[in-house]
């Protein structure tokens, strides 16, 4: 994969499946996130969750290389800026998320789902103490990844 192209190398040969009832519908996570993190917080948050999925067993699915690597965990945390309470980082650098399609060509199954879950949560367990993360809204930050990264499963098995 090239940071540049986001595309795998491969072509997906395997079918895609579209989880039932369509995008999940979760509350938003509460701005008091983005404003006790700030942009800062936020970037270290998601580049420390990065450094354990290319340490994980989906590691395949990720950049090889430590820049790269950090240049979409930055990628991701313009995103997650948006998503903690703050401004539209990446529609603004990145158009439109298109998040479920921008996923596709990977093969994501339930178990690369709980594997990227089980490093969010580890990540999300030290949020507090290393990124100013509010304790009172870490369960508001899981139920939203939780359930939206069911919508990011495109294959069965």
């Amino acid at each position: 994969m090239n940071i540049y192209n986001p595309l795998p190398d491969h072509h997906r040969e395997e079918p895609i499946y579209t989880p039932a009832g369509g995008p999940p519908q979760t509350d938003r996570i509460p701005p008091a996130v983005y404003q006790a993190m700030g942009e800062q917080n936020i970037i270290a948050f998601i580049r420390a969750f990065y450094t354990r999925l290319g340490e994980s067993s989906i590691a395949d699915m990720f950049p090889k290389s430590e820049k790269n690597l950090m240049r979409a965990a930055d990628k991701s945390a313009d995103m997650f800026t948006f998503l903690f309470g703050g401004p539209h980082l990446y529609q603004q650098r990145h158009g439109q998320p298109m998040m479920r399609t921008r996923h596709i060509p990977f093969v994501i199954n339930e178990q690369s789902r709980q594997e990227w879950l089980r490093c969010y949560r580890e990540t999300l367990d030290e949020a507090s103490e290393k990124y100013a993360m509010p304790a009172e809204h870490i369960d508001d930050v899981w139920q939203f990844v939780t359930e939206f990264s069911k919508w990011m499963v495109n294959a069965v098995g």
